[in-house]
């Protein structure tokens, strides 16, 4: 029995240990990704962001008030099951990360709007989550959630501190701006990749779920892209703008959900693991197929960047062909007419 119950607490311990290292890891690899978005934005974009935030607004309505309707009216139409629902709710109430800041950047988006959402997304939760968990969760549980405000306030911290170096660099020294934000593009791709490789290896099991489950988690980011760009769009926001609000409202911060699932619903016996477990089902598969709609969106938004950029480049040529044609016509009547010439009729 010694023997067992010691490796049995070696084998935790390693978990442990194994556990801390890959936030460590996570915590680094979020830290490059922003400082290479951060080598991309100037002061001046800031600026101008803050003297003129009507797109800033636009997102946060879209975010804060769209998409935590959306969540619930999806539940609602499925009549899924209360552990779900409480999940559902959760992840349309919680604010955006840095994988829609990653996602904006490939998508051509704007990424100082971006970071500039994620920033004021994440500052308002401290008080829009307990606003919104009161008025949406009732419907599918009466427990009081705890809101990890530490997690949150990291999350910023992550966020801005490399940001601000990126911006920095970018200032003083181009060149290297240029070399951190390719890095963060390779970086960016190979996360992805990982984030949906090591999803289905870890959740096979919840591919065995019903329907309710894979409908909701595959539509729940769409619906929060058509949202942001449909309202951003209503305003009459640029293209990129759209973009860039379309992400943010539909990727949310699932990992802020699944932590303050485990602080809500911790775990203890066979009922409580089981009712964790249930909750966080929900959470699990929405960040696997928030990755992979997410490079759906991307693909289909670096098309219609593209087919803006030829329409752009065309009206550019249209409209010097016109100057160009103009001009001869301007130095076409100044020309003196021959036949009137008193020499030529000689």
């Amino acid at each position: 029995k010694k023997v067992k119950n010691s490796t049995r607490l070696t084998h935790h311990h390693s978990s442990e240990v194994m556990a801390d290292s890959l936030q460590i890891l996570m915590i680094g690899v979020v830290f490059c990704l922003m400082l290479g978005l951060g080598a991309t934005v100037t002061v001046d974009q800031l600026r101008d962001i803050v003297k003129n935030p009507r797109a800033p607004l636009i997102g946060f309505v879209s975010q804060f008030g769209l998409m935590p309707f959306m969540a619930w009216a999806i539940a609602k139409m499925l009549s899924v099951e209360a552990s779900q629902g409480v999940s559902m709710i959760l992840i349309g109430c919680t604010p955006g990360g840095t994988t829609s800041n990653l996602f904006t950047y490939f998508s051509r988006g704007e990424v100082s709007l971006s970071i500039a959402m994620t920033v004021v997304s994440n500052v308002a939760a401290f008080f829009m989550m307990p606003l919104l968990l009161l008025l949406y969760a009732p419907s599918f549980t009466d427990d009081s959630f705890e809101v990890p405000y530490a997690n949150i306030a990291a999350g910023l911290g992550v966020t801005l501190i490399p940001v601000a170096i990126g911006m920095t660099v970018l200032r003083k020294n181009p060149p290297v701006a240029a070399k951190l934000e390719k890095g963060a593009a390779i970086l960016g791709g190979l996360f992805i990749a990982a984030a949906i490789a090591v999803g289905c290896i870890q959740n096979e099991d919840l591919f065995k779920s019903g329907h309710k489950l894979y409908l909701s988690s595959v539509f729940m980011a769409p619906c929060g892209y058509l949202a942001g760009y449909g309202l951003a769009s209503l305003f009459g926001l640029p293209n990129r703008q759209r973009r860039t609000i379309a992400l943010e409202t539909g990727i949310q911060n699932s990992t802020l959900t699944i932590a303050i699932i485990m602080l809500t619903y911790p775990r203890g016996d066979a009922a409580a693991n089981q009712l964790q477990e249930d909750v966080l089902a929900f959470a699990i598969m929405y960040s696997l197929f928030l990755v992979i709609s997410g490079c759906v969106a991307t693909f289909l938004f670096r098309k219609i960047s593209e087919g803006e950029e030829e329409e752009a480049e065309e009206g550019e040529a249209k409209k010097g062909e016109a100057a160009k044609h103009g001009e001869d016509e301007f130095f076409d009547t100044k020309e003196p007419h021959h036949e009137d010439d008193p020499g030529n009729r000689l």
